[in-house]
């Protein structure tokens, strides 16, 4: 039992660790210290997550008991679990977790005095956040379905959500580093950013939601596929902004 719960929480946290060691090795002068990029990853991993998951609860609640009120309309009626995904999925959750995420950033704003440097500590709370929502999810796969169920599920989040994650929130960093280093852009916009990258995965990964009692294997497949190179192409396009401003600041 102690074996194969070691095995749950490494298989859930390896992945996102390995990803924040990627991004931070990324920039190759002027590199960020360890003690920051994983006190950004820690945030994202315990307060984040609590926060997230509490303020969550309480909109889905507000959300529900909005939802009955107008349960009498028929189009609401026949479409109740697609509009719920687009609600909660495409909605609540994006803009509450990216919040959350993006404190990650401003607690190591002493460090950030390049343009890259918003990136690695967006994403390492995002990785962070991500870790701990995969254990979460893997563990309730383990239950549910036992150990095959666990990899599968281990096996898409660790490519398609962690790197979402830890993208979306590297945009959040963007922004603020922007503002704070060059005087452009700023934190709002790049949270505007990362909350649009959030939900549009979101809303790929529900389609199958949203195509239920279609007999037909792809439905399921294509979106998984799309989730797994939104994921990566994100993770790419972060890593080679940070090589590219890391090149521009080079002494």
């Amino acid at each position: 039992m102690l074996l194969l719960l070691i095995a749950v929480i490494t298989v859930a946290f390896l992945p996102s660790l390995i990803y924040v060691v990627m991004v931070r090795n990324t920039e190759k002068y002027r590199r960020e210290p360890w003690r920051a990029v994983m006190k950004a990853f820690m945030w994202g991993a315990t307060f984040a997550i609590l926060i997230a998951a509490i303020i969550e609860v309480l909109l889905v609640y507000l959300y529900a008991n909005t939802f009955e009120f107008f349960r009498g309309y028929e189009f609401i009626a026949e479409h109740k679990e697609s509009i719920n995904a687009i609600i909660i999925a495409g909605i609540i959750a994006p803009v509450v977790e990216e919040a959350a995420k993006a404190y990650g950033v401003i607690s190591a704003r002493r460090y950030i005095d390049e343009v890259e440097d918003g990136f690695i500590y967006g994403a390492s709370s995002g990785f962070g956040f991500a870790a701990t929502e995969n254990l979460l999810y893997e563990v309730s796969a383990l239950i549910a379905g036992g150990i095959v169920a666990w990899i599968v599920v281990s096996f898409i989040r660790s490519i398609a959500s962690a790197l979402l994650h830890g993208s979306a929130t590297a945009m959040t960093g963007f922004g603020y580093s922007s503002r704070r280093v060059s005087g452009r852009g700023s934190m709002m916009h790049g949270y505007g950013v990362a909350v649009a990258m959030h939900s549009s995965f979101n809303i790929i990964a529900s389609i199958p939601i949203f195509l239920a009692g279609i007999d037909n294997p792809s439905v399921y497949l294509v979106p998984l596929l799309i989730a797994i190179l939104y994921g990566t192409f994100a993770f790419k396009y972060i890593r080679d902004r940070i090589r590219y401003f890391d090149k521009r600041s080079r002494p």
